[in-house]
């Protein structure tokens, strides 16, 4: 499974949430001449050098300058009306601000000297034409949107957000929406697509899907109403009971098993398999803590893939609980300090328990080795960067 190929796209509202696959220069110097920072008036600031309330410096005013003008020039011993944005006439080097002027009939006083270059914007103090001014891997945010228009940037080279298609399986289970007081409600379609949302990677979550082999592979290979998935994740059905029948739907319509089943806590049952047509997909157990672990470290390091991101690293601590026997363990820790050199691990790290998720803030992943327990913390909830 490689990254999806890049692709141009227009730099606009649209492009919000695609991830830059080449770095990107200014094709502009911005700003992209001299030009004013507020209202004022144009001035040549040698022109006030003496200037003082008893004896202010006189200038007869030359035409307004908008912000829209072209260039022009100053006529000697006058200063211009100049809107924010507009570009410094020649003979000017600076802007008097208009609340520190006074204008009597046309004729501008300045009581005080200004320093050259005073009010004024620099040609490309922003950016020079050819400047880098964005790495391959940056999310096109509307910062960076806005940023990349000012520098005349009209067209990057990037990967769309991998969409992903979430399936819950389970007999028992209905929408949110369902109401009665025996009912099972599902949450883990809405809380994966809720992560999904909070890293800008759009998704559709179904409605349940019985324990049914021929609806879930239907479910599977269903692209109606949704712009083709790139990936997929299902909950539920991928444990060893009698109704757990993910891989089984997956094998009938030919999908290739990777791996069923990993030595972690929480999560075990979780499944790795490529659809006849290539697609990536992902079998996360049914226990919520379960499914969210999965999603986290293991669709959300495939959807980093295939963007053509480099893996997430966290960040090594000292190990706060031994290793058991040979299995990963992904615990629900707090943070004592705002380094995360201390943490806490919360008291409930069962796998249907959610309020112990609600409390932490931070994953602590602890891998057993030969030379003992290795810890790594990891953010409750990544961001694509």
């Amino acid at each position: 499974m490689g990254p999806s190929p890049p692709h141009w796209i227009t730099v606009d509202a649209g492009a919000q949430g695609h991830i830059l696959s080449a770095p990107v220069a200014a094709a502009a110097d911005t700003p992209r001449f001299d030009c004013s920072a507020m209202d004022g008036f144009a001035v040549s600031s040698a022109a006030t050098r003496g200037a003082t309330i008893a004896k202010p410096t006189i200038f007869a005013l030359a035409d307004d300058i908008p912000a829209a003008a072209a260039a022009g020039c100053l006529p000697p011993g006058s200063a211009a009306p100049i809107s924010t944005g507009a570009p410094i006439p020649a003979d000017a080097d600076s802007v008097a601000a208009k609340e520190r002027s006074i204008v009597i009939d046309r004729v501008l006083q300045i009581s005080e000297p200004v320093a050259p270059w005073c009010n004024v914007r620099r040609r490309g103090e922003d950016a020079l034409a050819g400047k880098r001014v964005a790495e391959a891997g940056i999310v096109l945010s509307p910062e960076l949107i806005g940023a990349l228009l000012s520098y005349g940037v009209t067209h990057v080279e990037a990967r769309h957000p991998p969409r992903i298609d979430i399936i819950a399986t389970g007999s028992e289970l209905v929408a949110p929406t369902g109401t009665g007081a025996s009912v099972r409600l599902d949450s883990n379609g809405p809380m994966i697509g809720a992560m999904c949302k909070s890293l800008g990677l759009p998704s559709r979550v179904s409605d349940p899907i019985p324990d049914d082999i021929l609806l879930v592979s239907r479910r599977i290979m269903s692209k109606d109403k949704f712009p083709p998935a790139d990936m997929l994740v299902s909950t539920g059905g991928v444990s060893v009971g009698n109704h757990d029948l993910v891989r089984e739907a997956l094998e009938s319509i030919g999908a290739r098993i990777i791996f069923h089943g990993v030595v972690m806590r929480p999560g075990k049952p979780i499944l790795f398999a490529l659809l006849p047509d290539g697609r990536p997909f992902f079998g996360l157990p049914g226990n919520p803590v379960a499914a969210l672990v999965g999603f986290r470290f293991f669709a959300f390091a495939a959807a980093r893939r295939l963007i053509g991101l480099p893996r997430e690293k966290g960040r090594n601590i000292a190990a706060p609980v031994a290793a058991r026997g040979g299995t990963t363990l992904f615990l629900r820790a707090r943070r004592n300090d705002s380094n995360g050199d201390s943490i806490e691990l919360l008291e409930d790290q069962r796998s249907h328990v959610m309020g112990s998720v609600v409390e932490a803030d931070c994953w602590a992943r602890i891998d057993d080795t030969a030379n003992g327990p290795v810890a790594t913390l990891f953010d409750r909830v990544p961001v694509l960067r």
